[in-house]
């Protein structure tokens, strides 16, 4: 997967833009596929990570810099909790996949669907899509409500969210016909149900659009269609250039 990513985000690079890609130890769960994996994989990645949010001076050259990394992405597509405990120990800006894909799309302001690995995540998606813009779960947004339970309106824009019935790590040992027949039937659904942006809800989806185009044009509908790791690196090269511009000062002798 990390080098899928790699590839895909290979277009986006400029002299002035690093990535550094960080895999997971071998002790982290093969696939995050539940609260589970994602639990697990959270305690074994945040331990490896934590020698690199040690906070550094700001330099000349990074003045908005107090850690080695400039923004961290985690390229999971949940509101993975690991986002939350490298907010806490780090100044830089840190968003997931799934969070960059739901301000593309609210942007974009057209009916979103989300095609995603196994059957699991339908329902605990489509949960934190709403907790998202409602409530305060763990990618949500604090907004004052006076519903007793917010997560149960309906986002406007939201179609839903299907599964290819593969885990992240069969997307890429299964037969290529076979993920993407998957892709195209959970994407003609969705487009059916009137979305007009394909969320492709899987890092490991990265490179998989034709897939996502077949399954609309399968329907006779063209649609948008956002990665969430190209949209995860476009949002926060934007914040950081904000930052640095906001916060150098320039020194004339």
């Amino acid at each position: 997967m990390t080098r899928g990513l790699k590839a895909a985000l290979q277009d986006l690079m400029h002299p002035h833009l690093s990535l550094d890609y960080f895999t997971a130890p071998p002790t982290a769960p093969p696939s995050i596929d539940d609260e589970a994996t994602s639990s697990a994989s959270t305690s074994v990645t945040f331990a490896a990570l934590l020698p690199l949010l040690v906070h550094n001076p700001p330099t000349p050259y990074n003045p908005a810099l107090d850690g080695p990394y400039s923004a961290y992405l985690v390229a999971c597509y949940s509101p993975h909790p690991l986002t939350r405990l490298l907010r806490d120990h780090t100044g830089a800006p840190v968003l997931n996949i799934f969070e960059a894909s739901l301000l593309h799309a609210r942007a974009l302001a057209l009916p979103f669907g989300i095609v995603t690995t196994g059957a699991y995540w339908e329902e605990t998606l489509t949960n934190a899509v709403r907790e998202y813009f409602t409530g305060e779960g763990e990618a949500g947004v604090a907004v004052q409500s006076h519903e007793p339970f917010p997560s149960r309106r309906n986002i406007r824009g939201f179609v839903g969210v299907r599964s290819t019935g593969l885990t992240a790590f069969e997307l890429h040992s299964t037969p290529r016909e076979v993920v993407t027949w998957r892709i195209v039937e959970a994407t003609a659904q969705l487009v059916k149900n009137g979305a007009r942006i394909i969320i492709m809800g899987c890092a490991g989806m990265a490179g998989m659009e034709d897939a996502v185009r077949t399954g609309a044009m399968n329907e006779g509908q063209e649609v948008h269609i956002i990665d969430g790791v190209r949209a995860g690196v476009i949002l926060l090269e934007g914040l950081v250039k904000t930052r640095v511009m906001s916060e150098y000062k320039l020194a004339v002798p």
